[in-house]
């Protein structure tokens, strides 16, 4: 049984001002026999009833006097949530602050909104991702709240998005022509060896089982350019999870911004990665630099994995 002020108050009474014996007492409050023991000596020691220590944290904290403008600031800037926030206010300023209280501040100022949807991890998640920047690329096609459909090309080690475009409709011409600028402006720093793209008419000749299929544009682009061409299972959009989450940020960020590249940049510069190094608030721009090959590293196989956990 747990016990409160009041139950070590009448506990002391009864054994040492009542003289019960300590066994009963126990029996009384289920408890066991030397913890009874130990309050009464206590009482008998001090003449005080002994009182029970609160758990946790001290009932306030000191915080910068101007702690409410540095959050509505990081939530205006980032337009991050409260773990975020706070993760930042602790690297960044080295402000011990636990992320509730950041909650109650925003949601004092209604910038938090509750998610019916949103449900406890069951398990751990096992992510997979290469060991080097630049060598493997996602894509995929998206519908904006606008109706348009959008294509990014985003680093796998990294989360860099390198680009993307928001067009009317989308095409294999298209999917095409976004991964060929990439590789003009990125070819230098590091090859492109892989795609990951799902099994979408945009990708891959879906009447046919073979691959590759030459008569399809984007699957002829990646067979004479010697790329890699690996599909989603069908039924897994996990597979490609990491651009799949890239457009949950897109969605909730990209109204911010006037134009596609000003989101980029805030993006791949600004926003720290919960998914990177998250204890140096690194961005996809910082992580990519920091994963590209060197000429010292042992570059005989660019496509290799690692595998890290969120326990």
């Amino acid at each position: 049984m747990k016990l409160d002020q009041d139950d070590v108050t009448r506990i002391c009474q009864r054994v040492v001002d009542h003289d019960l014996d300590t066994g009963l007492v126990a029996d009384q409050f289920e408890i066991s026999r030397r913890r009874v023991q130990q309050l009464a000596k206590q009482y008998r020691d001090s003449g005080e009833i002994p009182q029970l220590e609160t758990p946790g944290r001290n009932a306030y904290a000191e915080y910068p006097e101007d702690l409410e403008e540095r959050i509505l600031e990081l939530r205006q800037r980032l337009g991050a949530g409260a773990v975020a926030i706070a993760h930042v206010l602790r690297v960044r300023d080295d402000l011990s602050i636990a992320h509730n209280r950041v909650h109650a501040i925003l949601e004092e100022y209604d910038h938090v909104t509750d998610n019916p949807n949103k449900q406890g991890r069951r398990r751990p998640w096992v992510r997979f991702e290469r060991q080097y920047a630049g060598v493997t690329a996602h894509m995929d096609w998206y519908t904006n709240k606008q109706g348009q459909q959008v294509l990014a090309v985003e680093d796998d080690a990294s989360r860099r998005v390198f680009d993307m475009i928001e067009i009317d409709a989308s095409s294999a011409s298209q999917s095409v022509a976004l991964l060929d600028r990439v590789r003009e402006e990125w070819e230098a720093t590091v090859p492109i060896l892989e795609v990951i793209t799902d099994h979408g008419s945009e990708f891959i000749n879906t009447h046919q089982d073979e691959r590759p299929c030459l008569d399809h544009e984007f699957e002829r682009y990646l067979d004479e350019h010697e790329i890699t061409h690996t599909l989603c299972k069908v039924g897994r959009p996990q597979s490609n999870g990491k651009i799949e989450r890239f457009f949950q940020t897109y969605d909730k960020h990209r109204w911010r911004f006037g134009t596609l590249d000003e989101f980029l940049t805030f993006y791949n510069e600004e926003r720290p990665h919960m998914s990177l190094d998250w204890d140096e608030l690194e961005t996809p721009a910082d992580a990519f630099d920091r994963l590209l090959p060197s000429p010292q590293d042992d570059f005989d196989d660019p496509l290799a994995t690692e595998v890290s956990s969120d326990e």
